[in-house]
């Protein structure tokens, strides 16, 4: 048995530094998913009639019968403080699972574990049962997995865990208590300043479709030919109210009085090919902005959240950008709210135009706000938070 506790130990605690360790790579991005399973609990837990079927179909509820209630707008409150959660959930992940392979503190260490992944599992079925989330995060933007990959994951890890709990007096600890607690200080400041680094200097590993050396219209394309399965059509079976699945579709779709058609489907076969990149659009009057973005040098300044943006950088910005000017390299601005921009380039006095983009894209593009790309043809060629601005030359250089 200790053989076996010593393979679980070194799998658990792998698996959790490794987990950890990619999410304090971007804990913006950890932040951004936290946000969204704060938005959807508040949303189910709002004050709701039941909803009407007609024909087996439910109607939407009008917006004037949902009311909020104490724990929905607790929910929504918690929004605000998703980038302390997640700097500290990846950072425990991480100390644990270090911890848990010098022994220091193996009891305390496996009790956080256990109630850690009981939490990560309630999630994950959570996103798979009622399809709300469908993508946990578990490891970041690195790897993708289906909320029931993930579900299923964590219930592996619970029973490994759980057998680590009953057998944790018989666990010898692998270095002395002096040395796993100097192991431990250590291991808490490297993931604060890993954490605070990507939050203010970007992720220093990028695993988003727009990292540097990426051509964002390649990424917008399917890697090779998209092949799908057989079409498939499902009615609903009006007898028992079911719904029954048939790729020939001409007998059911004519018996009116047993079925109704309800949807058409097919499978893609290869969904690893899929286009990377799939609303990426610069809005503006101009409808061919999008496309003249991919021709020739641009420097771009990305304001994904104006109401939480260090908006002083951009007097460094307008400077930078004159200087460009005269090296014949472009600068846009591109946030998603245009009205309230112009007031703040009139304060800064920017003479660059300003266009509109989906505040999602925005924050896949870039971590800080502002933050600011190089683009050339297309081709991302640097990217750089406003804690450290380029000068003209440095992207001049990036343009050749």
């Amino acid at each position: 048995m200790k053989i076996i506790n010593k393979i679980i130990i070194f799998l658990i605690g792998s698996l959790f530094i490794f987990s950890g360790l990619i999410k304090l790579n971007d804990p913006v991005g950890t932040k951004i998913k936290l946000e969204e399973y704060f938005e959807v609990f508040a949303d189910d837990l709002k004050d709701k009639p039941a909803q009407i079927l007609i024909n087996g179909q439910a109607q939407l509820i009008p917006n004037d019968q949902i009311k909020e209630t104490t724990l929905s707008k607790f929910m929504y409150g918690l929004r605000d403080y998703a980038i302390i959660f997640s700097v500290l959930m990846c950072a425990l992940e991480v100390i644990l699972g270090v911890n848990l392979l010098t022994g220091y503190r193996t009891r305390f260490t496996i009790w956080m574990l256990f109630l850690m992944i009981l939490f990560f599992t309630f999630l994950t079925f959570y996103s798979w049962h009622y399809n709300k989330v469908t993508d946990c995060g578990c490891f970041g933007d690195a790897i993708k997995l289906k909320p029931v990959e993930s579900f299923f994951k964590d219930v592996v890890l619970t029973i490994l865990i759980g057998i680590l709990f009953i057998q944790q007096k018989k666990i010898i600890p692998n270095l002395s208590s002096q040395w796993g607690a100097r192991i431990d200080i250590v291991t808490n400041i490297a993931c604060l300043g890993l954490a605070l680094y990507a939050i203010y200097y970007l992720p220093p590993v990028d695993f988003l479709p727009y990292k540097v050396g990426n051509s964002i219209p390649a990424q917008m394309k399917p890697s090779s030919p998209l092949r799908y399965s057989k079409e498939k059509y499902v009615f609903t079976n009006l007898k028992t109210q079911k719904d029954e699945q048939s790729e020939a579709w001409e007998d059911k779709f004519n018996d009116t009085l047993t079925y109704k058609y309800k949807s058409y489907d097919k499978e893609l076969l290869n969904p690893e090919a899929k286009a990377k990149v799939t609303d990426f659009a610069v809005t503006g009057t101009d409808t061919s902005l999008t496309q003249k973005l991919f021709k020739g040098n641009r420097l771009l300044i990305l304001v994904p959240d104006l109401e939480k943006s260090h908006l002083q950088s951009l007097k460094n910005v307008g400077t930078l950008a004159d200087e460009l000017k005269k090296m014949n390299i472009e600068t846009w601005l591109l946030t998603n709210s245009t009205q309230q921009m112009e007031a703040v380039r009139h304060e800064y006095r920017l003479a660059f135009p300003a266009y509109g983009m989906d505040g999602k894209v925005l924050k896949t593009m870039i971590r800080t706000s502002p933050g600011i790309m190089v683009l050339k043809d297309g081709v991302v060629k640097g990217k750089f938070s406003y804690m450290s601005i380029p000068s003209a030359q440095e992207v001049q250089t990036l343009c050749k």
